[in-house]
């Protein structure tokens, strides 16, 4: 079955022929072809995406542990003190708790320079921050020395 117009022009085609390959359309299996070439360039893609995500976050926390112990060692080298009294072990990096390093004290020196999700400094992954108190006892009775380590958990890290 064709279809075929009188006034054809030379090299011009304007027919459709079903029988012949005479169009200048797509075939299904074509289609289908190049759609799964597609599918498998973007899964190859978003995986690569994935892990460098994931790698960013780990570097991202690092990098804001590392701010945090500074601008608690820097208060604590300029007022010989730390910035907030200690009622347990373990703190949590909320803005009541960094408010000195913030710029809450009297001279308003800005320690920290941290974005607070919900009133709190918080991980790539939403946790709090939070600090630990480690009591070193020296060898003499009356004479202890106290030290700060920041701690950060990487959930599900090998997914």
């Amino acid at each position: 079955m064709t279809r075929k117009t009188e006034n054809r022009k030379a090299g011009v085609r304007t027919g459709l022929t079903w029988g012949g390959r005479d169009s200048m359309a797509f075939t299904l299996i074509e289609m289908l072809v190049v759609l799964g070439m597609l599918g498998i360039l973007m899964a190859a893609a978003f995986t690569g995406i994935g892990q460098a995500r994931a790698r960013a976050r780990v570097t991202k926390a690092n990098a804001e542990v590392r701010e945090l112990m500074n601008a608690w060692l820097s208060y604590e080298a300029a007022y010989d003190d730390w910035p907030v009294q200690m009622t347990g072990d373990d703190l949590e990096a909320t803005k009541a708790n960094l408010s000195e390093l913030l710029g809450g004290s009297d001279d308003k020196v800005v320690y920290l320079h941290a974005q607070l999700s919900g009133d709190a400094f918080r991980d790539p992954w939403g946790t709090p921050y939070h600090f630990h108190l480690v009591d070193q006892s020296s060898g003499s009775a009356n004479q202890t020395r106290e030290s700060f380590g920041a701690s950060v958990t990487f959930p599900n890290r090998n997914r």
